[in-house]
C-alpha cells in the first residue's frame, strides 16, 4: 500500500468521528462526492454509520445521474472496516439508546452482542418517550385546571359552576394517575434511565 492511501486512510478515521456527528445526511450522495471519488473512505463512513451494503447501489444510481462512475469494490472494502467500527456492543447501546433504527448491519460474534446491547438502548429511549408523553399530558391537564379555575371565578349560574367544579375534579383525577404513572419511570419530574437497563 502506497504512503498516500496510509495518509488518507489515518486521516479517515481521525477525521470519521466527527465528520458523523457533523453530517445528519438526509442526501445519498451529492454531485460533488461523486466527483471527488472516495469509493474507500465513502464506504468507511457509510459503514460506520451502520448503513447496509444496498446503500452503494443508491449511490452508484445517483452517481450515474451526474455522469460518474462508482468504484463499487472499494466502497464495499471500505464498507466492511466501517462496519467494524460501527459493530461494538457500546456502539449498539448508544444506536438504541438514540432510537435510531438498527439495519441488520453486523454479522459473526460481535452481532448478538451488538443486537443486546441496541435492544437494552432503545428500551431506554422508548421508556423516556413514555414518561415525555405522560409528562405532556400532566402538564396539559394542569393548564386545563388553571382555565377552568379561572372559568369557576365568571360562572354566572350554580349549574355553571357545578360543571366547571366536575370538570375540575376530572382533571385532578387524571393528574394523580399520570403522577402514578410516571412513577414506574422514576418519579414526577424525574426520569431515571437506570430502571431500564
Amino acid at each position: 500500500m502506497d504512503n498516500n492511501m496510509k495518509l488518507w486512510k489515518r486521516l479517515t478515521l481521525i477525521a470519521l468521528p466527527a465528520w458523523l456527528a457533523l453530517a445528519g445526511g438526509c442526501a445519498v450522495i451529492s454531485e460533488n462526492e461523486c466527483q471527488a471519488g472516495l469509493w474507500y473512505e465513502r464506504g468507511i463512513e457509510d459503514g460506520a454509520r451502520g448503513r447496509s451494503q444496498a446503500t452503494v447501489y443508491q449511490i452508484a444510481q445517483k452517481c450515474h445521474e451526474y455522469g460518474v462512475r462508482t468504484d463499487t469494490a472499494a466502497w464495499m472494502r471500505g464498507h466492511e472496516a466501517g462496519i467494524e467500527q460501527f459493530c461494538t456492543p457500546e456502539n449498539g447501546f448508544v444506536v438504541g439508546r438514540r432510537g435510531n433504527n438498527y439495519e441488520g448491519v453486523c454479522t459473526g460474534p460481535t452481532a448478538d452482542l451488538f443486537l443486546a446491547n441496541y435492544e437494552r438502548g432503545l428500551a431506554v429511549y422508548q421508556a423516556e418517550q413514555q414518561y415525555a408523553a405522560l409528562e405532556r399530558q400532566y402538564y396539559e391537564a394542569e393548564r386545563e385546571v388553571a382555565r377552568v379555575e379561572h372559568a369557576l371565578e365568571d360562572a354566572e349560574s350554580k349549574e355553571e359552576a357545578r360543571a366547571l367544579r366536575s370538570q375540575r375534579r376530572g382533571l385532578l383525577r387524571e393528574m394523580r394517575h399520570l403522577e402514578a404513572e410516571m412513577m414506574r419511570f422514576g418519579g414526577f419530574g424525574a426520569f431515571n434511565p437506570m430502571l431500564f437497563y
